[in-house]
């Protein structure tokens, strides 16, 4: 992670040295690559980061050209078309941020709409006395800020920001229930006062406020893509998966790929041996880290994760079991930043750092985001919607035919409860797909409708007339936006994490396409499979389902008993969040082997380690330790 962070002092105060070592604290003796700040008058801007990709060896931040300061943390995909606009040569010992900046002071804020790839930077003017903040619409790098009184202090880290400023600690109660559910907006923080620079957004801050924000990228505008055959889809499909992979291969090697088994991170795997076979290189500059399960037969991936191997010729890295040291985490939490159920498996990055480090590797990709764009659901819902969007009824009770014998529900509830609402909302109405969800029982009734109201984040969604398959598929893009966007990494320092299903051209590619290139004949992920073929293995591309962590919750419930013995206790209960004998139930359940919605009991739990975490004593310990990095002054 790269830290970006600073201070902006809204009256006549000047930011000093002082400032300076108070807000990085023990961030400013962390061992990095590249450190710097800058003090100009009420402001004071500092970087902190590794050289990741080639040019970076040429970069320093802050950087300042002119009037302007520009901290960057990011991969910019497209810098030849941007440099070529700008008609810069040579740019291979020229780092992204002197592109961007260029970019900025040529074309004005429109050139932070064609920027692709995963960043957030803040951008400083000191002639016009304003401040920027934008972030990549998918999420991957984040930014907050704080405004109280006379001064603005933003951070890349969550927790180093509450901690740094002071910041007060009341709960966002509705980030808090959208979080046990599934993904709260990544427009919000889980602290009122805390607030996120939104994904896809530029945050333009003058006179003392936020002055305006806006949207950079609109899915709504993709248009359809409408090819001859079959073919011409899955060659386009393999092609927009190789360019995303392709560029996040020019970062230092090794890199690092989670190998999971499934289809998604398979794909980046044995796309990204392509690549490098292509280009002379070893297939052992990529490596892979696998969790596997040998206490949990039901979750266990290992016989697809050996395919792999077995196709590669190179043994994935194992995070086994103990390893990851599955644990309710109830007794005394320690304070890290955003609640998060991967507080649940402590050992799993830990490791993976761990191995990273001892072979010099610092960027790790996933596999998250595939089931978002090829539609991994198994529900023809939409393909029904579509024919009733289009007045073709006779279609439409074909479909249903099939799709309801496919998912065992009879034909008059597929029709009229899955089906029809899906058309109707496509027509008139606001609400998303997100009203089918099933809920946790023990979700507290008064939060339920809130929920259930949910629309997508993207400014015109709620006016976009389209079929219902296209506008089901931008809510699920912005659901992987916001799973991209949580910040969920952001405690793991030594990771620099990289997600390539987020990738523009492969996004926009799959919006484009026919929901009938996704789903066809009873099969999920039809384009994927069939675009590769000859690529994955057989018993990776033919896999129709995934294992589930839900012996690891059983076990880690029936370990923890002490943990959970005073539910009511609880802050998720106290706080009105759950019903508390609801949610004993449900646990006294999953003991028994009875799960339902394992992943909302992660939630549930890591967020009452969230909760009990804040307190005075655990959100301290921001250590004001001296300088260890060139402050440069313009004072």
């Amino acid at each position: 992670m790269k830290l970006q962070t600073g201070l902006l002092y809204l009256d006549e105060r000047m930011a000093t040295a002082a400032d300076s070592v108070a807000l990085l604290g023990e961030l400013a003796t962390r061992r990095v690559d590249l450190a710097g700040g800058i003090l100009e008058k009420q402001l004071f801007m500092a970087f902190r980061g590794d050289r990741i990709t080639p040019e970076e060896n040429f970069e320093s931040q802050p950087l300042r050209i002119n009037q302007y300061v520009l901290t960057w943390d990011g991969r910019l995909d497209n810098r030849q078309e941007i440099a070529t606009r700008l008609e810069m040569t040579a740019i291979d010992s020229i780092p992204d941020t002197v592109i961007v900046l260029k970019a900025y002071m040529a074309l004005g804020e429109s050139a932070f709409d064609d920027l692709i790839g995963e960043f957030a930077l803040v951008l400083w003017c000191g002639r016009t006395r304003t401040l920027k903040f934008a972030r990549s619409a998918c999420g991957a790098r984040s930014l907050y800020y704080v405004l109280t009184g006379n001064i603005l202090t933003w951070s890349s880290s969550f927790g180093h920001l509450v901690r740094a400023s002071g910041v007060d600690l009341t709960v966002n109660d509705d980030y808090a229930v959208r979080y046990l559910v599934s993904q709260p907006s990544a427009k919000d923080s889980p602290l009122t006062n805390v607030h996120a620079v939104p994904p896809n957004n530029v945050v333009h801050f003058e006179d003392r406020r936020i002055k305006f924000m806006r949207e950079m990228w609109d899915p709504t505008r993709v248009s359809p893509l409408k090819y001859r055959s079959d073919q011409e889809y899955e060659e386009h499909c393999r092609a927009a998966i190789k360019d995303a992979v392709k560029a996040r291969l020019k970062a230092k090697r090794p890199i690092f790929c989670e190998l999971s088994g499934g289809l998604d991170s398979s794909t980046i795997v044995m796309t990204a041996d392509q690549i490098l076979q292509e280009r002379g290189e070893s297939p052992s500059n990529l490596q892979t880290v696998s969790c596997v399960y040998e206490e949990s037969c039901s979750c266990d991936e290992r016989e697809f994760i050996r395919s792999i191997e077995e196709s590669r010729g190179i043994e994935t890295l194992l995070i086994h079991e103990r390893d990851q040291r599955i644990t309710l985490g109830l007794d005394d939490p320690v304070f890290s930043g955003l609640p998060n159920s991967l507080h649940c498996f402590p050992g799993r990055y830990e490791t993976i750092t761990r191995l990273m480090r001892e072979r010099e590797g610092r960027v790790l990709l996933t596999g998250g985001g595939g089931d978002h764009l090829f539609w991994s659901e198994p529900d023809g819902a939409a393909v029904v919607a579509d024919r009733l969007f289009d007045l073709d009824l006779a279609g439409a009770h074909r479909q249903c035919l099939d799709w309801s014998r496919i998912a065992s529900i009879p034909y008059y509830e597929f029709m009229a409860k899955r089906a029809v609402p899906l058309w109707m909302r496509s027509i008139h109405s606001r609400r998303s797909p997100s009203q089918q969800a099933e809920l946790p029982p023990w979700i507290n009734a008064r939060h339920k409708e809130t929920i259930l109201q949910h629309n997508p984040d993207f400014e015109n969604y709620s006016t976009w007339r389209s079929s219902p398959s296209r506008r089901s598929h931008v809510y699920f893009l912005e659901h992987m936006f916001r799973a991209f966007g949580s910040g969920f990494f952001q405690e793991y320092d030594e990771l620099y994490v990289s997600h390539p299903y987020s990738h523009r051209s492969l996004v926009e590619f799959c919006l484009s396409v026919p929901i009938s290139q996704f789903l066809r004949n009873g099969q999920t992920r039809s384009l994927m499979r069939r675009a590769l073929g000859t690529l994955l293995p057989t018993k990776v591309r033919n896999r129709t389902s995934k294992g589930l962590t839900d012996e690891t919750i059983i076990r880690m419930l029936r370990s923890g008993s002490s943990e959970i013995s005073d539910i009511r206790s609880w802050q998720v209960c106290r706080r009105g969040y759950v019903e508390c004998l609801r949610l004993l139930d449900s646990i006294n359940s999953s003991r028994l082997g009875i799960l339902k919605l394992s992943g909302s009991l992660f939630r549930v739990i890591s967020l009452e380690r969230w909760l009990r975490s804040l307190t005075v004593s655990r959100i301290s310990g921001h250590s004001r330790t001296g300088l260890h990095f060139k402050v440069t002054s313009y004072s």
